[in-house]
């Protein structure tokens, strides 16, 4: 894996796979400010979810879809936007 940062929340990870469907060579990663909206109208709509709101170490609030065509999409929220970024990069530290 290689990982290009640019600005602080302003990551690229760059994953080698030996086979490459262009359908899951990209994972697409949105901000959103209310997750379970989005994730009841994925429910309405009978969209593929891969992973309901989950909460991660990373301060964040995690939902992954599956659009028709196979293409994933991870919606991301804050949990605690107090947090500074430090803060958050030392507590995953803590628990790798």
């Amino acid at each position: 894996m290689t990982h290009l940062r640019g600005t602080k929340y302003q990551d690229l990870m760059l994953l080698q796979a030996k086979e490459v469907n262009t359908s899951d060579s990209v994972i697409i990663n949105l901000f959103s400010s209310d997750i379970y909206s989005i994730y009841q109208a994925a429910l309405d709509n009978k969209t593929h979810i891969i992973q309901q709101p989950t909460v991660q170490p990373w301060n964040a609030k995690e939902l992954t879809l599956e659009d028709p065509d196979g293409y994933v999409f991870t919606i991301t929220e804050s949990v605690d936007t107090n947090k500074d970024f430090d803060t958050v990069i030392d507590n995953v530290k803590d628990q790798l």
